[in-house]
């Protein structure tokens, strides 16, 4: 069983390089109108051995403080989720039981993949042959994301971002929301890794995988891609000059680091307006006095249409739109039953048809209507506790946090959590969640060891 554990441990660092061909191959499939779930059959598959590792796991960990809490929460966590089904069987105008059920198998992808990818670091760090994998793979995942929309950008292939605007670009990726989230949380990511095997400047050649990854990240056209690159690399000078001042070691070096990203941050700012984003801002404002134009018309505008225009510009910009979906929702959830708002909706509250069935796009929003009071707060557990323990870990060792292992960490998971607020599809999104989850226990097992013995686990890095 230990060699199992092994096995598996390393499978699931190199299950992240496949992520890309999954997501290029289910697009290309939904494109063509296949209907055939590729990507979930073999993510649901995966989930399944996982959740068998991670029993083998505490059973050979001999913890059994620690494994009754897990095995109770997933308990808790599935008595919740059933009752929800049952609630919604029973009272919902419409209820789709595949629809439903596959909606929470993809929800409950996270809290089992972040403890599988937890003991997964933990296994592989007593030996180091996690500096191997991590965060090697990720890079190498966002490389083949980029060459992807790169192939399909030249050969005209790219499906379209915003197809009622023919704008922006996913490659043979089927939701650029998603392909977004992707980008924006491993963009921190790359930088590290890219910066760390940049030891010497004949090592440059590391920096064209960045350049591509903000070209792809900008073909993308959402708001989302933009704001983590802007992020991503402002975190990363400032962890450098931090980092210049406080090394008297190379200087130079370090230097000449800030100038590489502050110039790739000057070519982002003058690469912006020939980009999509830029014009989706201007479609923004078209579309809006448009609307206002024609309610002005006998023809007038629909309720969603108003609640829309008048919004705050720049909050619907942000937002686009997510505001009238949540009103709706919140609309459905006021008049649900008591035992609805306690276990949740279920997908998408209530709606009469699959076609009009409409997710507000923001997960923690989702995530309440979807699971409820009670359903919300089991769910979420996992994560209020990482984001509570890592922002301890940040006050409290504050100092440390400006390494760029840790300034690029910290930026990931921010962005991660970030972007389940601003654009959706990444804690319940299995093709976006496997990326936070498992950043998010990278950080875990760092932060843990570090609260743990008191020193910085520098060991566990990028291996030159």
């Amino acid at each position: 069983m230990q060699s199992f554990i092994k096995k598996y441990s390393i499978f699931l660092m190199l299950y992240i390089i496949f992520q890309p061909v999954l997501d290029a191959v289910t697009g290309v499939m939904a494109q063509a109108r296949i209907d055939v779930t590729f990507g979930v059959l073999i993510r649901m598959a995966v989930m399944a051995v996982t959740i068998f590792y991670i029993l083998v796991f505490l059973i050979l960990n001999r913890d059994n403080k620690h494994g009754f809490r897990v095995i109770g929460y997933f308990i808790l966590l599935g008595l919740v989720s059933v009752i929800g089904l049952v609630i919604n069987y029973k009272t919902k105008e419409l209820f789709i039981p595949s629809l439903e059920i596959t909606i929470l198998a993809k929800s409950l992808y996270y809290p089992i993949m972040l403890l599988g990818y937890f003991y997964a670091f933990e296994e592989l760090a007593e030996d180091r042959i996690i500096n191997r994998f991590f965060p090697k793979v990720i890079f190498v995942a966002i490389n083949i994301i980029s060459i992807i929309m790169i192939v399909a950008h030249f050969t005209n292939t790219s499906f379209s971002s915003y197809a009622y605007y023919k704008l922006g670009e996913s490659g043979w990726f089927y939701a650029a929301n998603e392909l977004s989230a992707i980008v924006s949380i491993a963009f921190p990511i790359m930088i590290w890794y890219a910066l760390k095997k940049i030891s010497t400047w004949s090592r440059i050649y590391y920096w064209i995988s960045i350049v591509l990854a903000i070209y792809s990240a900008l073909l993308i056209g959402t708001k989302g891609s933009l704001l983590a690159v802007l992020f991503g690399t402002c975190m990363a000078i400032l962890a450098s000059i931090v980092q210049l001042f406080r090394n008297k070691g190379n200087r130079k070096f370090t230097a000449g680091i800030i100038a590489l990203l502050v110039v790739t941050l000057g070519g982002v700012f003058a690469a912006y307006p020939a980009m999509a984003v830029s014009r989706t801002a201007e479609l923004h404002n078209d579309m809006i006095k448009y609307k206002k134009k024609q309610a002005k018309t006998k023809k007038g505008i629909t309720k969603d249409q108003k609640k829309y225009v008048e919004t705050n510009k720049t909050v619907s910009y942000l937002l686009s739109g997510r505001t009238v979906y949540f009103e709706n929702a919140a609309h459905n959830f006021a008049k649900a039953t008591p035992a609805q708002k306690i276990f949740g909706m279920g997908y998408a509250t209530s709606f009469k048809s699959e076609k009009r069935a409409k997710l507000v796009e923001m997960d923690y929003i989702d995530i309440f209507f979807q699971f409820g009071f009670i359903g919300t707060i089991v769910y979420l557990a996992p994560l209020i506790y990482c984001l509570i323990y890592l922002l301890g870990l940040f006050l409290m060792k504050f100092k440390y946090m400006w390494s760029t292992k840790w300034a690029m960490l910290v930026s990931s998971v921010a962005l991660g959590f970030g972007m389940a607020l601003m654009t959706g599809h990444v804690i319940e999104a299995p093709s976006v969640s496997i990326y936070f989850v498992a950043v998010l226990g990278y950080a875990m097992l760092n932060a843990h060891i570090f609260l743990r013995t008191n020193e910085d686990p520098f060991t566990i890095d990028v291996e030159d």
